[in-house]
């Protein structure tokens, strides 16, 4: 397909239902001593732990074109399920609560369930109906259950996050947006486009940056850290980014070729499980802590973090790359994980 110009972009996007939610433009900022620190290339972080909506975090913006399009279709009851100290639930929680939505979560009873605390215990401060699982069963199948029992009773459900592909194909559409306004904001620099982005990212937050570049035909490179790996119901190998960036793009009206080839997501740093610390996360957090003034969370920003200080220290960055880490956030996380800090 033809390249096409931010402008083209931006209006495929205004013809999309949204709703306004997040803080933006969110912050660009440099971050000169963590890049002394490891020697490395020019480093920016991109701030969308600032997004403003219950503690900020990249689910704001993407829940601005899911929930846009739910009301949309005159969606009255929103479903999550995930960990249970699921940003993504968070921030729905309370996009929920300031749209007039109910929402009803079913996280996972696993290892941090019993401790009310972090983005559960802000989850419920929303009013979020709270339905737990047991470990071992699909997320997947118990939101579908939920659903049909809703819709039994004449009420209008819609499943977001795994289990609705259209919700995972919007939130990638949210990122083709974040790219055009990370580009603008290099523009009012006087600067090139980075060279490379690096992202925690499961699928549509990679995807979505991906899919801008491609259809803008930048040469930035995207490259996804895997908070998770195969082990995990919500894991999606590259070949499913592929297809959901050409899913994204085909919403806005475009068509485009990806393949698994052009999708760099990495699970080298998944440490132990999704939703467990790493020493090299934690390390990373550290650094831009002490270095920046900038938090990351253990389990889910500080380790794609981690994949931007081992690709520095391996020399696969230069110091005439520019980069930007976009910070996913999950901040809330940090207090249920209080143990894990050794200092």
């Amino acid at each position: 397909m033809p390249i096409l110009t931010r402008a083209q972009l931006k209006l495929a996007l205004d013809a999309l239902p949204r709703v306004e939610l997040a803080h933006l433009p969110t912050p660009l900022e440099a971050c000169p001593r963590f890049s002394a620190k490891l020697g490395g290339p020019q480093i920016w972080i991109k701030r969308d732990d600032c997004t403003g909506l219950a503690f900020g975090g990249n689910k704001a913006r993407q829940h601005e074109y899911i929930l846009g399009d739910a009301i949309s279709r005159g969606v009255n009851v929103v479903i999550q399920g995930a960990a249970s100290q699921s940003n993504q639930s968070r921030q729905l929680a309370a996009a929920a609560a300031r749209l007039g939505i109910r929402c009803i979560l079913m996280p996972r009873k696993d290892a941090r369930f019993e401790e009310v605390q972090g983005n559960q215990l802000i989850a419920r401060r929303f009013g979020a109906e709270i339905v737990p699982i047991d470990p071992a069963d699909s997320a997947k199948v118990a939101k579908e259950a939920m659903a049909e029992r809703l819709r039994a009773q004449g009420l209008m459900p819609a499943i977001l996050g795994m289990g609705s592909e259209r919700a995972l194909n919007l939130a990638a559409v949210a990122y083709i947006d974040a790219y055009c306004e990370l580009v603008d904001q290099f523009d009012a620099m006087g600067a090139l486009p980075p060279t490379h982005i690096y992202v925690t990212s499961q699928g549509s937050t990679q995807a979505g940056l991906q899919a801008a570049v491609m259809l803008l035909g930048h040469e930035t490179l995207v490259r996804g850290i895997n908070p998770m790996d195969a082990r995990n119901e919500a894991y999606e190998p590259p070949g499913v980014i592929a297809d959901r960036c050409v899913s994204a793009a085909r919403m806005l009206g475009f068509d485009l070729d990806v393949t698994e080839e052009d999708i760099e997501n990495s699970v080298d740093y998944v440490g132990a499980d999704y939703g467990q610390p790493s020493d090299a996360a934690q390390e990373a957090a550290d650094l831009i802590a002490s270095s920046e003034g900038i938090l990351a969370d253990p389990v889910y920003s500080a380790k794609g973090l981690s994949g931007l200080v081992g690709d520095i220290r391996s020399g696969k960055l230069t110091k005439s790359d520019r980069v930007v880490f976009l910070h996913t956030g999950g901040l809330p996380a940090i207090f249920s994980y209080a143990g894990s800090y050794s200092g």
